[in-house]
């Protein structure tokens, strides 16, 4: 039976390329939010839903001139939106500058359900999908092109057959924790700040090599000639491994949850309301020819609390996962 469904190399234009501190490609809400608006259409004309999303790039291209300055499109709010009396709402609207990239990424979908075979119910799917897809944005961008929409089984030779070559995103901030944790005994003051950066930030440290004369090595067994040469050479964390790029996978409350009658100008008065910040760990792009798992690609959404994140399962601990379980149990028989 087909349980997942690929949607082939999308073609999206400007898309936002900023996502809280990272810049460069667009953050896991924005495909969970893409994938959420299928699942929402799919479920109510076929009765199944989606609730997994792997990520894969083949191509993206931000929008720099020939010296990589960046290219940010500027627009301006309608005079509509800006708040004041008198004559402030004839004044210009501020300018919002945003950066923008096109990008080709290709989304496996995990379904709640099994999809059925026949090839009448099939061209329906993919009908369905299509006129979905060209309707909706992605993360923020226009799509205008799907090779092709694909329903496959747990396999995962046809899955790399069919979007090789490309790189799919993985959650790595578990390489982050690690750090963090061997940080604290060499160096207890150090900023959780800096240790973030210490993945792809250039940073340089003063390294002693031994120096060599008369063509030897000099070393403890020569302490007439012992000299110490002092370079300087890239900081690298020991436990860096991959193509590790800074990532925003969700989001943490700073405030308590308002009713909606308690806050001013909402956008949906039917939930509660939460003031939130951006939440920063780390991601990895892995070639897709490195995958042996298919269930450990897939993002979902996590809640537990005020954490508001997109995470891969196979790094959820299982006290967390718990918490998690009890709050949709909660939820959804309320």
């Amino acid at each position: 039976m087909s349980s997942y469904i690929l949607l082939e190399r999308i073609k999206v234009e400007n898309a936002n390329c900023i996502a809280g501190l990272t810049y460069g490609f667009p953050a896991v809400t924005a495909f969970l939010g893409f994938e959420h608006f299928l699942s929402r259409q799919f479920k109510a004309q076929f009765g199944i839903g989606f609730n997994g999303c792997a990520i894969f790039c083949h191509d993206y291209k931000v929008n720099s001139y020939e010296q990589y300055y960046t290219r940010f499109i500027q627009s301006r709010n309608p005079p509509s939106t800006l708040k004041g009396k008198g004559g402030d709402a004839k004044k210009p609207a501020p300018i919002i500058e945003e950066g923008k990239m096109d990008m080709v990424v290709s989304l496996l979908l995990r379904c709640d359900g099994n999809l059925a075979t026949n090839s009448e119910d099939i061209n329906a799917y993919i009908n369905a999908l299509k006129s979905y897809i060209y309707s909706a944005r992605l993360a923020g961008g226009s799509i205008y092109h799907i090779r092709s929409i694909r329903m496959l089984g747990n396999d995962m030779t046809a899955l790399k057959r069919a979007i090789l070559p490309s790189f799919v995103l993985l959650d790595a901030t578990h390489l982050l924790e690690a750090h963090f944790n061997e940080c604290q005994q060499e160096q207890p003051n150090k900023l959780l700040l800096d240790i973030w950066t210490d993945f792809f930030a250039y940073k340089e440290q003063a390294v002693q090599d031994d120096v060599v004369q008369d063509g030897a090595t000099l070393n403890k067994e020569t302490p007439n000639k012992t000299a110490k040469e002092v370079t300087w050479a890239r900081y690298i964390p020991p436990n860096k491994k991959g193509w590790i790029v800074p990532l925003m996978k969700g989001f943490k409350g700073i405030s308590p949850l308002y009713d909606p009658s308690e806050v001013d100008n909402l956008r949906d008065t039917r939930y509660p309301f939460r003031f939130v910040e951006a939440v920063h760990g780390l991601g990895e792009w892995r070639s897709v020819h490195r995958l042996e798992d298919l269930d450990s690609i897939f993002w979902r959404y996590q809640v537990s609390d005020e954490w508001y994140l997109c995470e891969q399962t196979f790094h959820i601990k299982e006290s967390k996962q718990s918490l998690i379980d009890d709050y949709f149990d909660d939820v959804f028989n309320d």
